[in-house]
């Protein structure tokens, strides 16, 4: 399966923490999402996509993901956001794949744009700590 990655899930390192593996770096293609703008979630620090017809944002389709590493990126986005079709910008061709689409209703945009390089400068340490606490605890209450 492929899916365009727009956020955190674009740091290889989240990425790896929430797959349980590290993918090669081949598995990642440089994309756009046309029609759409990359805000911050309110009262988060990551990032949700909104229509926007006269914006695009940047991103990456990741492509050889399993079943598995599917319901794994279902778990870690959860209930506020659902799978979409969308149709993304490859080398100026447009192709559908997965997108992590936000609900609306659930998650509301910040006026703020959002920018993964000062994600990782200013909340990527703080956030790995909490994402490999939660996976370890979600993982010790699977196996119990």
């Amino acid at each position: 399966m492929r899916f365009f990655f727009y956020g955190t899930l674009l740091d290889r390192d989240v990425t790896a923490i929430v797959l349980g593996r590290r993918l090669p770096p081949q598995a990642y293609q440089a994309a756009s999402l046309p029609g759409h703008a990359r805000r911050r979630a309110k009262d988060a620090t990551y990032p949700v996509v909104i229509p926007d017809p006269c914006e695009e944002v940047e991103g990456a389709i990741v492509g050889g993901l399993s079943r598995r590493d599917v319901a794994r990126l279902a778990g870690y986005e959860g209930p506020g956001y659902r799978i979409a079709p969308l149709r993304v910008k490859v080398a100026g061709i447009l192709t559908t794949v997965s997108v992590f689409e936000p609900i609306q209703a659930r998650l509301k945009p910040s006026e703020d744009a959002w920018d993964l390089a000062l994600w990782q400068r200013r909340h990527k340490r703080p956030f790995v700590g909490w994402l490999r606490k939660a996976l370890n605890e979600r993982l010790a209450c699977s196996t119990t």
